[in-house]
C-alpha cells in the first residue's frame, strides 16, 4: 500500500469563477487534497491476446512530482520518478534497464494510427490529478449547469466536458483535442469515501481508435500532510543499462 504518513485534514475547495456556485458545490462534495498516496489496479484487455494486470503504487506531493512503483502480472516491473514537467526516469526492475523521456512522448498512436503506448501512462498526470482533485475540474471552468461542466484543463490544455449525475457524482468526462474531436474518455463507477475524499473507484478509459479495454480501479487513496524526501528519492541500480522508449513500450505490450 502506498502509504507512509498520517492522513491530513480536508483542503478547502478552490474558488474558480464567480457565479458558478453549482460547480463549487460539486467540488465541495468531492473534496481535494494537494498531497496523496494511492494504489491503482489497471486491467488491459486487448481484442486479441491475453489480459495484462498492472498494479501501481503512487506517491504524489504538492509540487507535482510522481513517485511510482508498478508490478505486471504480480511481478515487480517498474520503479520510476516523474517530474512536474513530465520528465521521467524509470527502471525495469528485473532487467535493470533504464528509460529516460517525457510523458508527452508516450503517444497512444504512431503516425500510422497504430497503437503503441498505453493511455494510462500517456495520461498519468491526469489520473494523478483525478485522485487529488476528483473528476470535476477545479479551475479553468467556462460553463456549468444542466448536468454538465465545461473547462480547459490546466495540465494538458485540452478542452474538457463532464456529465454529472443527479446525486452530484460524475458519470463521465471527455477530453477533446479540439471541439468535437475526443482524445480520451473516462466513465466512472462505484463511488467510495476515502476519509473526506469522495472518489469513483472504477474508471473505464476509452481512446477513440484503440479497441483495447482499459479498466482502472482505485484501491486505496490517502490525503497526507507530506511525503518524505527518502520516499521521493530515486536512483537507478548500479550496473543498469539504458534502452530507448520504443523498446520500453514493446516490453509493456509483451
Amino acid at each position: 500500500m502506498a502509504k507512509d504518513t498520517e492522513p491530513t485534514q480536508a483542503q478547502s475547495p478552490p474558488l474558480i469563477k464567480p457565479g458558478l456556485l453549482w460547480v463549487q458545490e460539486l467540488l465541495t462534495f468531492h473534496q481535494q487534497a494537494p498531497t496523496i498516496t494511492a494504489d491503482l489496479m489497471i486491467l488491459v484487455k486487448p481484442t486479441d491476446g491475453d489480459s495484462i494486470l498492472f498494479e501501481i503504487s503512487l506517491w504524489c506531493p504538492e509540487d507535482g512530482r510522481i513517485r511510482l512503483k508498478c508490478s505486471k502480472l504480480n511481478v515487480d516491473f517498474i520503479d520510476a520518478l516523474v517530474q512536474k514537467n513530465g520528465d521521467f526516469v524509470l527502471e525495469l526492475v528485473r532487467s535493470k534497464e533504464v528509460v529516460r523521456g517525457n510523458l508527452r512522448d508516450i503517444h497512444v498512436f504512431d503516425q500510422e494510427r497504430k497503437v503503441i503506448g498505453p493511455p494510462f501512462l500517456t495520461y498519468l498526470s491526469l489520473l494523478v490529478q483525478e485522485a487529488k482533485s476528483g473528476p470535476v475540474p477545479d479551475r479553468g471552468v467556462t460553463k456549468g449547469g444542466d448536468g454538465k461542466v465545461e473547462a480547459k484543463d490546466h495540465v494538458t490544455g485540452l478542452l474538457v466536458g463532464v456529465d454529472i449525475n443527479p446525486d452530484d457524482t460524475v458519470k463521465s468526462k471527455t477530453y477533446f483535442d479540439e471541439p468535437g474531436k475526443p482524445a480520451v474518455r473516462l466513465d466512472y463507477f462505484r463511488y467510495k469515501a476515502f476519509a473526506h475524499l469522495q472518489r469513483p473507484t472504477q474508471m473505464q478509459l476509452t481512446v477513440p481508435g484503440d479497441p483495447t479495454s482499459y479498466t482502472v480501479r482505485l484501491r486505496q487513496l490517502d490525503a497526507v500532510p507530506a511525503i518524505s524526501p527518502d520516499r521521493m528519492r530515486f536512483t537507478p541500480s548500479n550496473g543498469s543499462t539504458e534502452i530507448g522508449l520504443e523498446e520500453f513500450l514493446k516490453r509493456l505490450r509483451d
